[in-house]
């Protein structure tokens, strides 16, 4: 199944990565049955319970509610039977660096109660354990984690299995490229917890999956586009604003 990554969350390109020699080896979609299954289980849990097509909502107004209500959809999903063993990532290799992968899992243009702008994503995380049992010191070796970024758009993420750790980080230096930050803080959430970005104030992250256990973990991401190809498309337009670098610490006395 074909797939796309967030350019926001990779560092390098696969192209450096096979100069050091090193393949790039992507969680993955392990059984298309199952992922369908949970496209269609999404699916049903929003219409049942999370779009009021009733409610005198805009589009705009409903997809709020939706990234608002991220949380809440995940607890579902788990409580009715989301497959978490459709998903996997790979061993790792001497010769490989692993990397997370996002798959689209409903789109609101597509539903028949759309075009409502938002789209979910289900995310695989291997653990950072995993991905550094080999090429820890490579600097090509940071796929599993997100980059620190911002977001263009709407967005929201809520655990589906296992834990994500969040860094928070305050901007700066907004007149460089890339803009520079601190960090200010760690966050970690576990099953059917998340964390909400509607554009409200300055939310700036990043994300890994630092369990040690072999257990894969999964969260489900909503963007405030109507397709899988605007989300993508509005990441490309606007990756210049969006990246962001750590500052330099000063050397102590």
């Amino acid at each position: 199944m074909r797939f796309k990554i967030w350019f926001l969350f990779i560092l390098v390109t696969l192209t450096p990565a096979l100069l050091f020699g090193l393949e790039v080896s992507y969680a993955y979609v392990k059984d298309e049955a199952k992922h369908e299954f949970n496209k269609k289980l999404l699916n049903s849990i929003l219409e049942k319970k999370f779009i009021k097509p009733n409610a005198n909502l805009s589009p705009a107004s409903q997809a709020k509610h939706l990234n608002s209500k991220i949380a809440k959809v995940a607890h579902e999903l788990i409580n009715q039977g989301f497959c978490v063993d459709a998903y996997a990532v790979p061993d790792a290799a001497p010769d490989s660096i692993i990397s997370f992968s996002c798959h689209v899992l409903w789109e609101g243009e597509k539903n028949v109660t759309g075009p409502v702008p938002i789209t979910f994503f289900i995310y695989i995380w291997p653990s950072e354990k995993l991905a550094l049992a080999y090429n820890a010191s490579n600097p090509l070796n940071c796929r599993y984690h997100t980059i620190i970024h911002s977001h263009p758009i709407s967005c929201s993420f809520a655990v589906l299995q296992g834990s994500l750790v969040q860094n928070n980080y305050v901007c700066t230096n907004p007149s460089v490229k890339p803009k520079l930050v601190r960090f200010v803080n760690e966050e970690i959430f576990n099953e059917g917890e998340g964390d909400v970005d509607l554009l409200t104030k300055p939310f700036i992250h990043q994300l890994y999956n630092r369990d040690c256990s072999s257990k894969v973990c999964l969260s489900l991401h909503a963007y405030g586009l109507s397709s899988e190809s605007k989300v993508w498309d509005c990441f490309d337009a606007t990756k210049t604003d969006c990246t962001f670098q750590l500052e330099a610490l000063s050397p102590k006395n």
